[in-house]
Formats: C-alpha cells, sequence, structure tokens
C-alpha cells in the first residue's frame, strides 16, 4: 500500500511543479514588442458608465502601466492585465464605437483596434440643482449661495457663449445662475413696462439678449433687449406694437422672429435695417405660440402652446425669412397625452423645447408634468416624469415627477438638461451619468 503511494505523491508534486511554474510564468509574461499584439474579442459589448470590460487576445504583457484601452477614442481605465487578458472599466459618455488597445512605452508601441463596435447605454437621471420650499410650500426669490437660492415660478431659460444660465420668473425678473452652478443672482425685477417676460434668446455673437413681452397693448412694449455693457441688468426697448408671447434670434444671421398673439401672426426683425416685416399668418386669432431655431438654422418649430401641436417651418435662405410652416406633432387643439407619430401624438400646453446634436427636440409638456422627445421623423415619445401625474421627485427617467415643467436647455458638452420646474420651485437637470 505504501509503495502504491509513493509515486502518487510524487506525480502530484511533478503536477503541483508543473502547475506552479505555469502560473508564474503567466505571472511574469512580458510584452514583447517584437510580435504582434492581437484582440480576439471583448465582453460586454454594451454597457454603461462604470461597466467592466474583459478584453481577450494576445501578448497584452502584465504590466498595466503601458497598456491603454479606448472606448470609442475616450480612454478606459485598466483595472488589470494578464498576458491574453485586459480588465478595463466602461468611461463616461463613451458612445458607440471600437474598442482599441495600446500597449508598451515611447518608440516600442504595439495597437490594435476591434473590428466590432462597443455600444454605450446611457442612465439618464433626474435631480435638483438648486431651489427648495418650506414646510408650507412656501417659497421666495432669494440669491446668493445655490444651495440657498430660492425660485418662485421659474419660466424659460437659456445658456451664453460660457454656459452661465438666464432665466426668467414668471411676471417676477429676470435671473442668473453661474457656469460654475455656485450662485445665483437677480439681474432685474419686471416694472416699467417690462411686465411679463415670456422668452429669452441670445444673439449668435452673445452681445444681444432678446426679452420678448406679452402684453396687451397694441401701443406697448414686445421686445426689449439687454447688452454686456450692463451685464444684462438693463434693458433698452426694441419693438412696440404687437402682443408678443415668443421670439427666437437666428443662430446665424441674428435676426429676431416673433409672434403676434391677437392675430397669429410671425414677424421678422432685420438685424442689419432694424425693421420689423410681416410674414405670414400661422393660423386663427389669439395663437400663443413661440419660436424656436434648430442650432444649424436650418429650421425652427412653431410651439403653439394653448393648442397643443408643433409646427415646422423652414429657413429660406435667400430671402431670409422663415417658410409657411407645415402641421409636424399633435393634435390642433387637441390636449391629452399620447405617445404616438406626428397627428397621433397628443401634448398639453406644451412650452420651451431644446435641442440635442442630432437634432431631436425635448419639450416641455407643460400640464402633463413630463418631457417628451420628438425625433426628426415625428416620432414622438414620454423623456422623463410620469405623465398627467405631477409631483416631486429625483431619480430614474420615468419614476421621477415634476410639477409643470416650463423650461429646458440643454449643455451638450455635459450631457446634462436644465428643467424650469415651475410649480416645485425648482431648477432641476437631467443628467446622462
Amino acid at each position: 500500500m505504501l509503495q502504491r503511494s509513493i509515486p502518487l505523491a510524487i506525480c502530484g508534486c511533478l503536477l503541483w511543479s508543473a502547475c506552479s511554474k505555469k502560473e508564474r510564468q503567466e505571472a511574469v509574461a512580458q510584452f514583447d514588442p517584437s510580435k504582434p499584439v492581437t484582440l480576439q474579442r471583448f465582453t460586454p459589448d454594451s454597457g454603461g458608465v462604470g461597466t467592466q470590460m474583459i478584453i481577450y487576445g494576445d501578448n497584452f504583457g502584465s504590466d498595466p502601466a503601458i497598456v491603454k484601452v479606448f472606448v470609442n477614442d475616450v480612454p478606459a481605465p485598466v483595472v488589470g492585465v494578464k498576458g491574453t487578458v485586459i480588465f478595463a472599466l466602461i468611461p463616461s459618455q463613451a458612445g458607440e464605437g471600437p474598442v482599441k488597445v495600446k500597449i508598451g512605452s515611447a518608440g516600442e508601441t504595439k495597437e490594435v483596434t476591434s473590428t466590432t463596435d462597443f455600444n454605450y447605454l446611457y442612465n439618464p437621471v433626474v435631480g435638483t440643482l438648486a431651489g427648495f420650499t418650506d414646510k408650507d410650500g412656501k417659497t421666495a426669490i432669494v440669491d446668493g449661495d445655490i444651495k440657498k437660492a430660492q425660485f418662485e415660478e421659474p419660466y424659460w431659460l437659456t445658456f451664453d457663449q460660457h454656459k452661465n444660465l438666464y432665466l426668467i420668473e414668471e411676471k417676477r425678473a429676470v435671473r442668473f445662475i453661474d457656469s460654475a452652478r455656485t450662485y445665483v443672482k437677480t439681474l432685474f425685477r419686471t416694472g416699467n413696462g417690462l411686465d411679463r417676460p415670456r422668452t429669452l434668446a441670445f444673439n449668435p455673437t452673445f452681445d444681444t439678449l432678446y426679452i420678448t413681452n406679452d402684453q396687451w397693448d397694441e401701443r406697448g412694449l414686445s421686445t426689449a433687449i439687454l447688452t454686456p455693457e450692463s451685464g444684462f441688468t438693463r434693458w433698452n426697448s426694441l419693438i412696440f406694437s404687437q402682443t408678443t408671447n415668443g421670439g427666437d434670434a437666428h443662430p446665424v444671421t441674428g435676426d429676431f422672429f416673433f409672434n403676434s398673439y391677437a392675430k397669429g401672426e410671425m414677424f421678422k426683425w432685420d438685424r442689419t435695417t432694424k425693421a420689423t416685416r410681416f410674414m405670414y399668418r400661422v393660423d386663427d386669432v389669439n395663437w400663443e405660440f413661440n419660436i424656436q431655431f434648430a442650432p444649424s438654422g436650418d429650421f425652427a418649430y412653431i410651439v403653439v402652446v394653448n393648442q397643443s401641436y408643433v409646427l415646422r417651418t423652414k429657413y429660406n435662405k435667400e430671402t431670409g425669412t422663415l417658410d409657411a410652416p407645415v402641421h409636424f406633432v399633435g393634435g390642433r387643439g387637441s390636449h391629452g397625452h399620447q405617445d404616438g407619430v406626428g397627428t397621433d401624438a397628443r401634448f398639453d400646453h406644451p412650452q420651451q423645447g431644446a435641442f440635442d446634436k442630432n437634432n431631436n427636440f425635448y419639450l416641455a409638456d407643460v400640464r402633463n408634468h413630463c418631457i417628451r422627445k420628438i425625433t426628426p421623423e415625428g416620432v414622438v415619445s414620454t423623456f422623463a416624469g410620469r405623465p398627467r401625474e405631477y409631483g416631486y421627485a429625483d431619480g430614474p427617467l420615468r419614476k421621477a415627477q415634476f410639477d409643470q415643467p416650463w423650461g429646458i436647455a440643454y449643455d451638450e458638452a455635459a450631457a446634462t438638461f436644465y428643467v424650469a420646474d415651475q410649480k416645485n420651485r425648482r431648477i432641476r437637470t437631467i443628467s446622462v451619468e
């Protein structure tokens, strides 16, 4: 019995020795710059920020310091490497693209790129940037540190070239949030003829901020302007004689387009000649609408607030005017909530929208208490919020709650939406991470 055990023990030692030798060889495997680096596959092929990716191949070495991984050209943190396997983490906002591996030091670097793409999955979350109410639900216009600042009825948002935020307080004031999102200040209070500001729009060079003014006097102020000289704190009259509740500056020419609520008409104010030109009647009298240009300036959406639908109008470069609009999405005068295509979709008093780089339009649907998404093809879906269910809740997109969101702006670089959540008295955020 003992004689049979010795050979088994010897075999066991030899096997252990062989395994240990193999492990030691793998543990000390070095990158060989004279040989190619191969990338066979990676897993998973999709995921969000922080997802662990395993990359399989050959000649990876064992030193993480000389290994670089990129997903769609975005650097990915490397957490480990062992000969034929690399462990990396998916970086924020990687997008869709191939996986690239670079190994070696200066002068001895090998590079390989996958033949298949990784698909980045965004995970948008609704949060709160600023604003709060007391135990009785009351608030006030309070400036200062953003953690202590308060809002009463935030309404419309826009950025300057530095990503500072400008916003309207309904019938009260125009306010400012710095680009670092650290403080809030009031630029000016309403009054003296500018009593109900409705929309804000910078011209392309950011030396003029247009403010439409909704009033019932045909001889009263309809549009004012502010300039950097006063720090955008003192306004000057620009246009009279229209009951205006919406306007926007063309993002290339700087010409200003605005409406007449009383007659449902569209006008252009020429920046060069400083003259107003009537273009056409959009529809019936008492037609409350605003104009919002796509970043390219090639087209604009006319959001008809009190009739709950959206028209699309093309910018005519030859004439410098907007062509007659066409009915794009929503039902004319038919309020409700319904996702769908074109005129099958339903809104309930939509207001401001914001474009992303693909010309998707994210629209604040006020009385549906949510943010809607409209694709360039006219497909309407619910992006954030619980339709027809108002409240206040941060969290995942469709679990979050708003209470009459009126304004929205999008910062492409930060991949963040800012929402003027009027009845919650707060500025909300929708971030993709």
